[in-house]
């Protein structure tokens, strides 16, 4: 076994939502594992620069917006800068991670709730809450890597597709698969499973240029979406039904992401990791 299977040594790497949670152990992850550049992307500068500090000069940040196209546009185009200014002959971007995640505030029904409790909680979330949410998880995934392919496509020629090089992948989650009486939430769950189905349709597309598209699925991984400090989060009111028998950690979804951006994921296009503790398959 070659000793560089898993190596993602000397890398340029841009991961969304970065500036905490699970985007920062991304790239916090992939800056010990020795990428050349990571570039993380968020609109809080502050917390940006604070990921950032902890590994000065790998760890770049980019203030963005990946709502709207635009944005998107504008943040391929700070990167392509960035690269630039640090005078590469050609810029390459070896691994898409896109990671930029939101909830809206949903309505919530006990067990025996009366009909129109049931129908209140489903309307709770508004109009505009639908649009953002499937913005950001959904859209946000194909208007990015369509900015950025170029540049994803770049890195995957003269040998560097048999390197894993090139690649994309998208942190979407378990509320994509998990569907029960007790699981609420249906806005953020379908927009999860819309973006599955966003990266199998790109993968079916992009591959042939080179570029492979996969996912990552956790489930009781810390973050703000899921903190373990909110009573009501996922992590909280699951913990104790996970069958491996703990919550998941940082190493957890460094692991997939260097795996599926190394020579060790090279052949993987089109599929997704489930990073759940075996919960999809025990509950």
């Amino acid at each position: 076994m070659s000793a560089d299977l898993f190596s993602v040594f000397n890398r340029v790497v841009l991961v969304t939502g970065a500036s905490s949670g699970i985007g920062s152990y991304i790239a916090k992850g992939l800056s010990k594992a020795g990428v050349a550049r990571v570039y993380i992307v968020g609109r809080r500068v502050a917390q940006l620069v604070r990921v950032a500090q902890e590994a000065p000069g790998i760890i770049i940040p980019l203030v963005g917006d990946v709502s709207t196209i635009a944005g998107c546009k504008a943040l391929a185009k700070a990167f392509a800068e960035s690269e630039k200014s640090l005078a590469v002959k050609e810029v390459k971007l070896d691994a898409l991670i896109n990671n930029a995640g939101m909830a809206a505030r949903e309505g919530n029904w006990a067990d025996g709730a009366a009909v129109e409790e049931v129908k209140d909680a489903l309307l709770q979330a508004t109009d505009e809450d639908w649009s953002k949410v499937f913005a950001v998880n959904v859209a946000s995934i194909q208007w990015l890597s369509a900015a950025l392919l170029p540049y994803l496509v770049s890195a995957s020629q003269n040998g560097g597709k048999a390197q894993g090089r090139g690649c994309i992948i998208n942190n979407t989650s378990v509320s994509a698969f998990y569907v029960s009486p007790q699981a609420q939430g249906h806005l953020y769950a379908a927009s999860k499973a819309a973006a599955e189905s966003i990266t199998l349709n790109l993968a079916s597309k992009l591959t042939r240029l080179g570029v492979r598209v996969n996912s990552i699925a956790p489930a009781n991984v810390p973050s703000e979406l899921n903190s373990p400090d909110d009573p009501d989060s996922f992590i909280s009111t699951e913990k104790d039904i996970i069958p491996i028998g703990r919550i998941g950690n940082e190493e957890d979804v460094v692991a997939a992401v260097v795996y599926l951006s190394s020579r060790a994921g090279s052949y993987i296009s089109g599929n997704v990791i489930k990073l759940d503790g075996g919960i999809l398959v025990g509950s």
